[in-house]
């Protein structure tokens, strides 16, 4: 409670999660009070009646403009907050929740393939999680069925998976590649709190693994789990962005056609990621603003990770050097006497912490 206290007293904190807190909480409501209902701009005319074409700019439309489909743009950003920071939440959880007890386990149980293992892990690092990430989901997340040439003939490719199933396998993969370097690094962390004096004390003791785990390691561990968390929430979503931009949205996307009948692709989910590969192509065209919107929004989420976690950090290090080594010191006062071994009567015995 008194870190919880102090967090909420740190600005760097406190700003970053009202901002994340907040964003969900809009969204959320709006779903609940509206549906997800997106307003699509009905079609506008110049001067001289002619129709514009869409996207409308932030000008004739405000506050953001609409997309090629006429959609409100603040309003599809809206939409989306809530998927984006669930997904990223969720991912970020199944990435850490197994690496905690892998941790544990190969700490206690397995230190003789400590070092293969850290060394399997060290290799992950070096291969980009981008293109990985790419090559395992590529083929589970198609969301159309496509026809393949094979030997001079058109043939129907694989029938793509339900819905909710690509959900899962996009989680599920994206987790997988991240638990072998976050297990070994829970593990180092549990080795640097298992080496402190108090814990070797109650080892001799006889206290079990789950104890120590529980009563010692614990309240040292929770706070570092913190800034992992924090950590991998950031990199998921830059991840996410990466592999919107390949054309790999959570939930895949559908075909639709837009104000004049062109058939484009378009996220079902609307997660910020899947926005900005939808609307990468706008870079090259005269309405460079669109691609920028989600990049911006998702910036804002990771700025406001980020500042959660350097407040959380600087709160960590100020707790730690406001901690002085526990030294319960209980002076005796005696009775100076003339004879060294003088009985002593316990209520001339006095207590000082």
């Amino acid at each position: 409670m008194f870190i919880i206290k102090r967090l909420l007293l740190n600005k760097l904190f406190l700003s970053g999660f009202l901002t994340i807190s907040g964003l969900l909480l809009v969204s959320t409501l709006y779903f609940f009070f509206f549906n997800d209902r997106i307003p699509t701009a009905s079609l506008l005319y110049d001067s001289q009646g002619k129709p514009l074409p869409a996207p409308y700019s932030y000008k004739n439309f405000p506050p953001l403009g609409t997309d090629n489909f006429g959609r409100d743009l603040f309003i599809v950003m809206l939409v989306g907050a809530k998927y984006t920071i669930a997904a990223a939440l969720i991912i970020t959880f199944l990435r850490v929740f197994p690496s905690i007890w892998i941790g544990l386990i190969i700490h206690f149980f397995l230190q003789k393939i400590e070092k293969p293992l850290k060394s399997i892990a060290d290799a992950f690092n070096y291969f980009p999680m981008t293109l990985l990430a790419f090559l395992l989901l590529n083929g589970i997340l198609i969301s159309e069925v496509e026809m393949i040439l094979v030997d001079g003939a058109l043939i129907k490719g694989p029938e793509p998976l339900p819905y909710l199933s690509r959900i899962l396998f996009y989680f599920v993969i994206f987790a997988l590649l991240f638990i072998p370097t976050n297990s070994i690094l829970i593990a180092n962390e549990v080795k640097s709190i298992y080496k402190k004096e108090f814990i070797e004390s109650s080892r001799t003791l006889g206290a079990s693994n789950w104890r120590i785990v529980t009563k010692h390691i614990k309240p040292f561990l929770v706070p570092q789990l913190a800034i992992i968390f924090l950590r991998d929430f950031i990199h998921t979503l830059i991840l996410m962005s990466h592999l919107a931009v390949l054309g790999l949205f959570i939930g895949g996307y559908m075909r639709r056609g837009d104000l004049f009948g062109f058939t484009k692709q378009i996220s079902n989910s609307n997660e910020w990621a899947g926005l900005l590969g939808m609307w990468w192509e706008f870079l090259w065209t005269s309405y460079p603003w669109i691609a920028f919107i989600p990049i911006l929004f998702i910036s804002l989420l990771i700025l406001s990770a980020k500042g959660m976690m350097e407040g959380l950090t600087r709160v960590l290090a100020a707790v730690d050097s406001m901690r002085e080594p526990v030294q319960k010191r209980i002076e005796i006062e005696t009775i100076k006497g003339d004879r060294p071994f003088e009985r002593i009567h316990l209520s001339n015995v006095k207590l000082i912490k």
